[in-house]
């Protein structure tokens, strides 16, 4: 038996479409959970409670949403060390996309279907679980207004929910001011950069709706891509901002990436951080990679 988790709030046509689909192409019988049907952490407290009830029986968890819903899944039901499917129905899908997760409802059931699973790394920030991107810096400020964003809602309703990220963040880079960052690894080896717009950790390569800020990131490599944007002027980030979508950026030389699993970020200013989208908390920020830690169809 599957768990199905489905975001309801984007929309009754939308996920009523969805579930026909599963009712009709999916193998294995499940049962659902509609997000808008509750209230607080009541949703997850009942979907535990079902997966401890029927104990091997359970199969998987499929996630009907976006990263947002998936990202609050693994904090929740990861220790059942069931394997996630994913159907993707939100604006950004990073992580679906750093998987090739069909956007074709029918090719994504077809890929649960098909059950090769495979197992990826995870990130553990300040012990939050994320499965594609951590950001500090101005992507963190931008990730966290979008988050409450009615431009989001507007643009969504158009089907162009893409742009919220990029128009977001022009509105968020104009009054931001860099930092002073401190990041150690863990051999505890020093680097310190001034004027820091930036830092994005890399499990998968995508955040902000496709944008690939850490080009070379794998989730099955065993490492984190740190990628540190720094020692620059509001107009030079501005003019460099169309290298990161040619994926080109890592060859200027105010952007830094540094490989390993473990990095400790000290920030001279308290600043947020976000995980997959979602505000995870603030600086000083540890990031540890979690080497083989999930399963996905």
């Amino acid at each position: 038996m599957y768990i199905i988790i489905v975001n309801s709030y984007s929309g009754q046509h939308r996920y009523k479409k969805i579930m026909k689909h599963l009712n009709e192409l999916l193998h294995t019988p499940f049962v659902t959970y509609y997000t808008d049907q509750y209230q607080g952490n009541n949703m997850w407290h009942d979907i535990n409670g079902k997966i401890n009830e029927i104990k091997t029986d359970a199969l998987g968890i499929i996630i009907v949403g976006g990263d947002g819903t998936l990202h609050q899944a693994v904090q929740h039901l990861h220790h059942h060390t069931l394997p996630f499917g994913l159907i993707p129905t939100g604006s950004g899908n990073d992580f679906g996309r750093a998987l090739n997760i069909p956007r074709n409802i029918k090719k994504a059931i077809e890929r649960i279907n098909n059950r090769e699973i495979k197992t990826y790394d995870l990130l553990d920030v300040n012990e939050r679980k994320v499965l594609s991107i951590v950001g500090i810096g101005v992507d963190a400020e931008t990730a966290i207004k979008c988050q409450h964003s009615f431009l989001k809602k507007l643009l969504n309703r158009a089907f162009l929910g893409r742009l919220t990220y990029l128009m977001v963040f022009l509105q968020t880079v104009i009054h931001y001011k860099p930092l002073n960052v401190t990041i150690y690894d863990s051999h505890g080896e020093k680097n310190s950069f001034e004027k820091v717009w930036l830092i994005a950790g890399g499990n998968t390569s995508y955040y902000g709706g496709g944008i690939p800020i850490c080009p070379l990131a794998n989730p099955q490599d065993g490492e984190i891509d740190l990628v540190i944007v720094h020692s620059l002027s509001l107009i030079r980030l501005m003019l460099a901002l169309p290298s990161v979508f040619i994926k080109k950026h890592l060859n200027l030389p105010y952007v830094t990436m540094i490989r390993g699993k473990d990095f400790s970020i000290i920030s001279n200013e308290l600043q947020g951080v976000q995980g997959d989208g979602e505000e995870i908390g603030s600086t000083p920020a540890k990031i540890k990679l979690l080497e083989k830690a999930i399963r996905f169809f």
